[in-house]
């Protein structure tokens, strides 16, 4: 099955490349007008699935190399040693409370941001 990059739905019938920036993207017909066409393929080529396969895997590898086992024991640590209740924390960083809850017992990684905003109130 061929998804579009841009939607994620079922591709079916002629697919379309495009490029948006920088990007190609493998999109549907309705999603192709984001983009500029490149080459209009009826279907996806076979070196594609390695090239995907690759990006996630680097994708994956760029995730945890950035955040290291125990990121979310270090930020509840440092909150408490702050004085910080979770909701406090989570009303100072403009987030929900159970967003933070998630990260203390690493059930999510954060984003960048969400991490920078963490790491200017707790001093990280």
């Amino acid at each position: 099955m061929t998804q579009c990059e841009i939607c994620g739905t079922e591709i079916k019938g002629e697919a379309q490349y495009i490029i948006i920036g920088s990007s190609k993207l493998f999109v549907c017909k309705s999603c192709a007008r984001y983009g500029t066409i490149v080459v209009d393929k009826k279907t996806k080529p076979k070196s594609r699935v390695k090239s995907e396969s690759r990006l996630y895997e680097q994708m994956d590898h760029e995730i945890e190399e950035g955040m290291e086992e125990g990121y979310g024991r270090r930020i509840k640590e440092a909150r408490e040693k702050a004085g910080l209740k979770q909701a406090e924390l989570a009303k100072r960083i403009n987030e929900k409370q159970s967003l933070l809850r998630k990260i203390e017992n690493e059930e999510i990684i954060p984003g960048k941001e969400v991490m920078r905003k963490i790491n200017r109130v707790l001093n990280l």
